[in-house]
C-alpha cells in the first residue's frame, strides 16, 4: 500500500541488466600503495643525506679505513625504519578508508518483485524502478515518470537554486548520442539531493555512464583540508625540528671539536698531524655529519603527522562499537572541545518511535485505539491517513518511507483496509516540512469506489482536499467539524475547550497532529510558499508518543559534567516541549520556562530558558548572545533558526577564546547548520544531503552516542598528548647525552644504529602503544579544551624537562661512574676498538628500558601507574616487544649494534636502574598536582548508560552476563545516593556505581620518557 505502485524488475532482469550495462558502483578513489608510499618515504631530504654518508662511509670502508659493518647496519636500520613507518601508515589509512566506505553506504527505495526494497545504491541497475523522496539522495541519472520533484543540483552544476522536475510525457526518452541537459524539467541526475516532492524515476544510466560517474573519473582522489589539530602538531613540529637542527649542529661541531682539539691535547703540532692524514680526517667529519643527521632524524617529530592517523584508525572500531561514524578528522577532534550543542529532540533524545497514543474528536471524547473511534468517524479517518502519506507498506507489512509521524498513523490502522490506493489519484499536494507545519493532499476517488460525506465533495468530481498539520495552524481556519456521533458537518465554536484539551496532553509531552478535510481545491503558493486551505472541517486531533530514551537523562547530566551546555532544539509545541526537558532535568522542574514562554509580557533577555521559534526572530542577535548562556529549550523551531544559533554562539566568547559549537540534524534544511557548525552530528536515519554536511553521523540517532564522540575526542587528544610527552622526553634525553658524551670521554654514547633503532621505539612503536588508550568516563570531569590551548601544557613540560634530565643524568652516572663499570666488566670479554663491550651494551639497555619504563609514567596521571592498563592491552604488547627485541640485541647485535649478551645478575642491576624513573616521577606529580586545575573527587559518580560498552572501553571485565540480561528486562530505580537513575535498568545502575568506584580526577598530566648513553 502506498502512493505509487509499480512492479518493477524480476531478478532475472535485475541481473540481465546488470551483465549488459554493468554496475552502479563507481571506482574507487586512486589510494597510494604500499611501493608508492615506501619510495615516497625514501625521498625525505633527511634520508637521502643518510644514504650519501652512507656511500661515503662504505667508501672509506673499501679503503680501509672504516668498518663495513657500519655501513650495512646504517643501511640496514634507515631501511628498516622505514619500511616499518610506511607499513603503519599504509595498514591504518586501508583500514579507516575501509570502515568509512562500509559505513558510509547509502540506501534507496526500490520497486522489486511487485514490492518495495531498500537497497544500497550499488546495486542499482539500469531500468529500476526507484522511489525518491525529500532527503534522498538520487542513485543514478533518469527519467520521472510519476510525481513531482524539487531537486539540488549543486553537486553537479554548482548552482545551489533548486530546479523543478515533473512527469515525462508518454514514451519520453533519452537520446543514447547526447549529453544530459541538467535543466531538462524530466530527467534527474545522480548525486541530486530530493529538496521537496515526491516522485518514481527508472534509472537509464548507471555507474560510470552517468554525468557524476564521468565527473568522478576526472575528479579522481577528493582533496582533505587539515584539521585545527593537525596544524597545531605541525607547527609543534616545525619548532621541535628547528631546535633539532640546533642541536645537530652543535653536536656535529661538539665531536669534531673533541676529535680535532680535545683528544690533540690542545696541541698544534699535533692538529696538524692530524688534519694531514686527511682519510681520518675525512672519516671523522663523515662521521659527524652522520651523527647530526641522525640527533636531527631523532629530534624531529616526523611521527606526529602519522600519530593521528595511527589514533584515529585504532579508535575506528570503538566509534563505530559506539554507533559514531568519523566522516572528517576535524569533527572527532573538536567534539572533546565542544562547549555548546545544539540537539534536536525527535530520535535522538527520544526514541524516535512514535506510537498513537489516542484520537480526540471536537466533542472531546478521547478514543484509545482506532477501533473505539465511531464509523462515522473511524472510515473518513483512515481514509485520510491512507492516502495523504508518503509511507508504504511492503508485502510482509513493513512500513517504509514517509516520516515517523506518518509511519505511526499507518501502523495504527492495524492492517484495516479502505479505499484501494488504485481507485485514487493525486492531483496536487503540498509536503510537510517544519517551516510549513502542515502537509495537503488534493484527491481524486473514483465513481462508486467510496462514499463520502456531501461537504467533502466538490460539484463536478469526486473530491477530497485532506490537510494535516500542527493544531495552531489548521484550528484557526476550521469552520466547522464532523460530529463524532453521526458523522453530520457542524459549526465549530469550542475552540477554546480543544485548544485546553490539546494544551494539557502536550503539557505530557505527546506531539499533537490535527486533521481536516476541505472542499477548496488547493492555491497557488502565496508570498511565503504554500499556504493552509480554507474553510477546512475538522476530523480531529491524533496523540503521538515518542518514549524518551532511558539513557537521555544520565547522558545529559554527563555532559553537564564535561563542561558542555545542552540547548534542545524541536518543531514540537512549547508545553510539548517544555514537558520533554524538565524529565531529562534539562530545565528544572521548579524552572518557570512554561509560564515564561506562555507570557505575553514583553521579553526578559537574561530570563530566558525556554523560547519560541516566534519569540526568537523578534529579538536581535545581541539579546540571543545575552540570553545563550540560561538557553536551554528552542520550541517550534524552524531549520533557519539553527543557523543563526550556530552563528551566534560561535560570535560569543569563551574567556579568550570562541565557542566551539556542535548542532545535530537529520533533514535537507539542516544541511546549512551542520556545515556551518565546527562539529556536525547527523542522524544515521537522516537524510543523505544532512550526513553529507556533517563532520560525525550517529548511526542509532542516540544521544547517548553524542556523549560518546565527545569521550572519544577526549580520549584521543589525550593519546596525542602522551606521545608527545613520551617521545619530547626521549628527545630530551637522547640530545643531552649525546652533546655531552664527547666532553665526558664517550666519543658516541649511543652508535648511530642505536640511535635509530630509539627513533624507531619513539615514532612508530609508540605511537602505537598510546594509540589504543580507554576512553575513560572521569575525561568527561574535565573542562573543553579551548581553541587556542597549546598542545603542551604546563605539565607537560614539567614531565618532558623533568624526566629527560632525569634520564640524561641517570645514563651520565652511569657512565661515568668507575664501579659501575668495574661491575659490567667480565674478565677476556673486549672488543676490536679497545672498549668494554658488556659495559656499554648494559648502556645501552638501561637507555631503553628506563625509556619504555617511562612510558608507564606518561600514560596516566595518576600515582598507579598501572591504572586501566589492561584497557589497552596495545600497549603491554608493544613495550614487551620493545623489550624482547632489545634483550635479543645485546645476543644478535654484535659489533653493529655494539652489544654483546649479558648476564642474569647484569640484567637484574639494569632493570633496578630503569625503575629509579618511577619514583622519580611519582615525587613530581606530588609537587606539580597541586598546581593543576582542580578536578572531580575520587569518589565523584560517573554512570554509564551502555554498561555493555564501557567494559570494553574502561578495561573492566565482562562478568554474568546472563544475569545482567535478565536485570535489563526488570527497570527499577536505582539505590538514592548522590546520582539518581530513575528510569534506568539494573545493568545501567550497577555500571553507575562500577564508574563510581572506579573513576577518579583527571589530570593532563604526563610523565617523561627517558634515553640511553653509551661509550664508545
Amino acid at each position: 500500500m502506498g502512493k505509487f505502485s509499480y512492479k518493477g524488475l524480476t531478478a532475472a532482469q535485475v541481473e540481465e541488466s546488470r551483465q549488459k550495462t554493468g554496475s552502479n558502483e563507481l571506482p574507487p578513489p586512486k589510494v597510494e600503495s604500499f611501493m608508492e608510499k615506501l619510495l615516497d618515504n625514501f625521498q625525505d631530504p633527511l634520508i637521502k643525506i643518510l644514504m650519501v654518508a652512507l656511500v661515503i662511509t662504505l667508501g672509506l670502508a673499501f679503503m680501509g679505513y672504516a668498518e663495513w659493518v657500519e655501513g650495512v647496519g646504517i643501511a640496514v636500520a634507515v631501511f628498516l625504519a622505514t619500511f616499518v613507518a610506511t607499513y603503519s601508515e599504509y595498514k591504518n589509512e586501508s583500514s579507516f578508508q575501509k570502515l568509512q566506505a562500509e559505513a558510509s553506504k547509502v540506501k534507496n527505495n526500490v520497486f522489486r518483485e511487485g514490492d518495495i526494497s531498500s537497497i544500497f545504491v550499488g546495486e542499482v541497475v539500469k531500468g529500476d524502478f526507484i522511489l525518491l523522496q525529500p532527503g534522498d539522495k538520487i542513485p543514478a541519472d533518469g527519467v520521472v515518470i510519476d510525481g513531482e520533484l524539487v531537486v539540488n543540483q549543486a553537486s553537479l552544476t554548482g548552482e545551489s537554486r533548486p530546479v523543478h522536475k515533473s512527469k515525462s510525457p508518454s514514451g519520453y526518452k533519452i537520446k543514447e548520442s547526447e549529453n544530459a541537459s541538467f535543466g531538462d524539467k524530466y530527467l534527474v541526475f545522480r548525486e541530486s539531493v530530493v529538496v521537496d516532492g515526491e516522485a518514481v524515476m527508472v534509472a537509464d544510466r548507471v555507474g560510470v555512464a552517468s554525468e557524476y560517474g564521468k565527473i568522478s573519473l576526472e575528479l579522481g582522489e577528493k582533496e582533505t583540508r587539515p584539521s585545527p589539530l593537525q596544524i597545531k602538531l605541525e607547527r609543534l613540529a616545525d619548532n621541535i625540528s628547528t631546535l633539532g637542527y640546533v642541536g645537530a649542529i652543535l653536536i656535529g661541531l661538539s665531536f669534531l671539536f673533541k676529535q680535532f682539539v680535545v683528544d690533540q691535547g690542545y696541541d698544534w703540532s699535533k692538529m696538524i698531524a692530524y688534519m694531514s692524514n686527511w682519510q681520518l680526517a675525512l672519516k671523522d667529519s663523515v662521521t659527524a655529519l652522520i651523527l647530526g643527521i641522525i640527533i636531527i632524524v631523532v629530534a624531529v617529530p616526523e611521527g606526529l603527522p602519522m600519530m593521528i592517523a595511527i589514533v584515529l584508525s585504532l579508535n575506528m572500531r570503538k566509534l563505530l562499537k559506539a554507533k559514531v561514524l568519523v566522516r572528517k578528522l576535524l569533527g572527532i577532534e573538536a567534539a572533546g572541545s565542544l562547549n555548546i550543542l545544539f540537539s534536536d529532540k525527535t530520535g535522538t533524545i527520544t526514541k524516535g518511535q512514535l506510537e498513537t497514543h489516542m484520537f480526540i474528536a471536537c466533542s472531546l471524547k478521547r478514543f484509545h485505539s482506532f477501533g473505539e473511534i465511531p464509523s462515522s468517524l473511524q472510515s473518513l479517518l483512515q481514509f485520510c491517513i491512507e492516502h495523504s502519506t508518503s509511507s508504504h507498506v511492503r508485502q510482509d507489512g513493513a512500513i517504509v518511507g514517509g516520516n515517523a509521524s506518518e509511519r505511526a498513523f499507518l501502523a495504527w490502522l492495524g492492517g484495516s483496509k479502505g479505499v484501494a490506493r488504485d481507485a485514487v489519484s493525486i492531483k496536487r499536494e503540498i509536503q510537510f516540512t517544519s517551516e510549513r507545519k502542515f502537509s495537503a493532499a488534493e484527491v481524486v476517488v473514483a465513481n462508486g469506489a467510496a462514499s463520502l460525506p456531501a461537504r467533502v465533495e466538490t460539484t463536478k468530481e469526486k473530491t477530497i482536499v485532506i490537510v494535516k498539520g500542527a493544531p495552531e495552524k489548521l484550528l484557526g481556519n476550521c469552520t466547522h467539524y464532523y460530529d463524532d456521533a453521526d458523522g453530520s458537518v457542524k459549526p465549530f465554536k469550542n475552540h477554546d475547550k480543544l485548544d485546553e484539551a490539546i494544551s494539557t496532553l502536550s503539557e505530557k509531552g505527546m506531539r499533537m497532529i490535527a486533521f481536516a478535510t476541505s472542499p477548496v481545491s488547493i492555491q497557488a503558493e502565496g508570498k511565503n510558499g504554500p499556504v493552509v486551505p480554507e474553510k477546512l472541517t475538522f476530523i480531529g486531533v491524533v496523540a503521538l508518543k515518542d518514549e524518551i530514551r532511558p539513557e537521555s537523562k544520565d547522558a545529559i547530566r554527563l555532559m553537564k559534567q564535561a563542561g558542555i551546555q545542552v540547548v534542545m532544539i524541536t518543531g514540537d509545541r512549547v508545553e510539548t516541549a517544555v514537558s520533554i526537558a524538565k524529565e531529562i532535568d534539562l530545565v528544572p522542574s521548579r524552572s518557570g520556562g512554561d509560564e515564561l514562554s506562555k507570557s505575553s509580557d514583553k521579553l526578559s533577555a537574561h530570563a530566558k530558558t525556554v523560547i519560541t521559534s516566534d519569540e526568537l526572530h523578534k529579538m536581535s542577535d545581541d539579546d540571543v548572545a545575552a540570553i545563550l548562556p540560561e538557553l536551554r529549550v528552542v520550541a517550534r523551531a524552524l531549520p533557519t533558526d539553527k543557523s543563526r544559533l550556530v552563528r551566534i554562539a560561535q560570535s560569543s566568547s569563551n574567556g579568550s577564546s570562541s565557542l566551539v559549537v556542535g548542532m545535530t540534524g537529520d533533514g535537507v534544511n539542516d544541511a546549512a547548520a551542520l556545515k556551518k557548525a565546527d562539529v556536525g552530528f547527523a542522524m544515521g536515519s537522516g537524510t543523505e544531503v544532512a550526513k553529507e554536511a556533517s563532520d560525525l553521523v550517529i548511526m542509532d540517532d542516540n544521544f547517548y552516542s553524542i556523549a560518546q564522540s565527545v569521550l572519544y575526542g577526549r580520549t584521543i587528544f589525550r593519546s596525542i598528548r602522551k606521545f608527545i610527552v613520551f617521545q619530547s622526553t626521549i628527545n630530551v634525553a637522547s640530545t643531552l647525552i649525546v652533546f655531552l658524551g664527547p666532553f665526558l670521554g664517550f666519543d658516541m654514547p649511543l652508535t648511530l644504529i642505536q640511535l635509530l633503532w630509539v627513533n624507531l621505539v619513539m615514532d612508530t612503536l609508540a605511537a602505537l602503544a598510546f594509540g589504543g588508550e580507554p576512553a575513560l568516563q572521569r575525561y568527561m570531569a574535565d573542562k573543553p579544551v579551548s581553541r587556542t590551548e597549546a598542545i603542551i601544557s604546563p605539565d607537560m613540560w614539567s614531565s618532558i624537562l623533568s624526566g629527560g634530565s632525569f634520564i640524561a643524568a641517570l645514563c651520565i652516572a652511569f657512565l661515568t661512574n668507575d664501579q659501575i663499570e668495574a661491575f659490567f666488566t667480565r674478565a677476556g670479554v673486549t672488543a676490536a676498538s679497545d672498549s668494554n663491550p658488556v659495559f656499554l651494551t648494559a648502556f645501552f639497555c638501561l637507555f631503553i628500558f628506563t625509556a619504555t619504563i617511562n612510558a608507564f609514567n606518561v600514560r596516566t596521571p595518576k600515582i598507579n601507574i598501572f591504572d586501566h592498563i589492561m584497557g589497552n592491552f596495545g600497549f603491554i604488547f608493544v613495550i614487551a616487544f620493545i623489550w624482547l627485541v632489545q634483550v635479543a640485541f645485546s645476543f644478535i647485535g654484535g659489533s653493529v649494534l655494539r652489544t654483546v649478551p649479558l648476564e642474569l645478575h647484569e640484567w637484574r642491576a639494569i632493570m633496578l636502574g630503569s625503575l629509579l624513573i618511577i619514583p622519580f616521577d611519582m615525587l613530581r606529580k606530588l609537587i606539580v598536582a597541586p598546581f593543576l586545575p582542580k578536578q572531580l573527587e575520587d569518589n565523584s559518580e560517573f554512570e554509564n548508560p551502555k554498561a555493555e560498552d564501557d567494559d570494553e572501553e574502561d578495561g573492566s571485565d565482562k562478568s554474568d552476563s546472563e544475569e545482567e540480561n535478565k536485570k535489563e528486562k526488570e527497570p527499577e530505580e536505582a539505590p538514592k545516593k548522590e546520582v539518581r537513575t530513575r528510569g534506568a535498568t539494573k545493568k545501567a545502575a550497577a555500571a553507575a556505581a562500577a564508574a563510581q568506584e572506579d573513576e577518579q580526577p583527571q589530570e593532563t598530566k604526563k610523565s617523561s620518557a627517558k634515553s640511553k648513553p653509551k661509550k664508545a
